[in-house]
């Protein structure tokens, strides 16, 4: 996880204005100096773990540069190390993934001025990846939380993804926009 003073962001996806505030936080976040590269993290084959996965495909789509991890190329466990290490050096690294929480967290999304620790809602140990972090809370944290990651509810996954591929997208347009001024 990360520490307390590193939350940027910690919203529900479907709160009012929750569109412009996360874009926002993008625009302010992402340096100017640097290019940016989006690591979506998961597994096409969970419903909660697809979360970032799913982001990157719809990064994609949306003519976002520079992004490793779809549902037809995932970032998962297994290649994680790899990858990560590839990266170009002086990178600034946006690491997507999903997450376990509270009740009451169930749906939030929160952004980090921290790296992520991928696996560590089902016990792997990976690298901690990324600049700055964002998770979905998909599901409630429990005893069988690998079961509790694919029985997480795919509405929920895909309006958190579209939120977050549309404000990363429309940053990095303003961001361009103002480069072009």
């Amino acid at each position: 996880m990360s520490n307390k003073g590193d939350k940027l962001f910690c919203r529900h996806f479907e709160e009012k204005f929750i569109f412009g505030n996360l874009t926002t936080v993008f625009c302010n976040e992402i340096p100017r100096d640097r290019e940016v590269i989006f690591l979506c993290i998961g597994i096409d084959r969970s419903t909660g773990d697809c979360f970032g996965p799913l982001t990157g495909t719809l990064l994609e789509q949306l003519r976002v540069p520079n992004v490793f991890g779809t549902l037809e190329k995932p970032v998962h466990a297994q290649n994680l190390a790899g990858i990560y290490a590839h990266l170009p050096e002086k990178k600034y690294v946006v690491a997507v993934d999903a997450s376990l929480g509270g009740i009451r967290e169930l749906g939030y999304l929160k952004v980090n001025k921290s790296p992520l620790l991928p696996g560590s809602a089902t016990g792997k140990i990976l690298p901690s990846v990324g600049d700055i972090s964002v998770v979905l809370i998909v599901n409630v944290a429990g005893l069988a939380n690998y079961l509790l990651l694919q029985s997480s509810s795919l509405n929920l996954v895909w309006k958190g993804a579209n939120v977050l591929a549309r404000a990363i997208s429309t940053a990095l347009y303003l961001i361009n926009k103002e480069r072009r001024l």
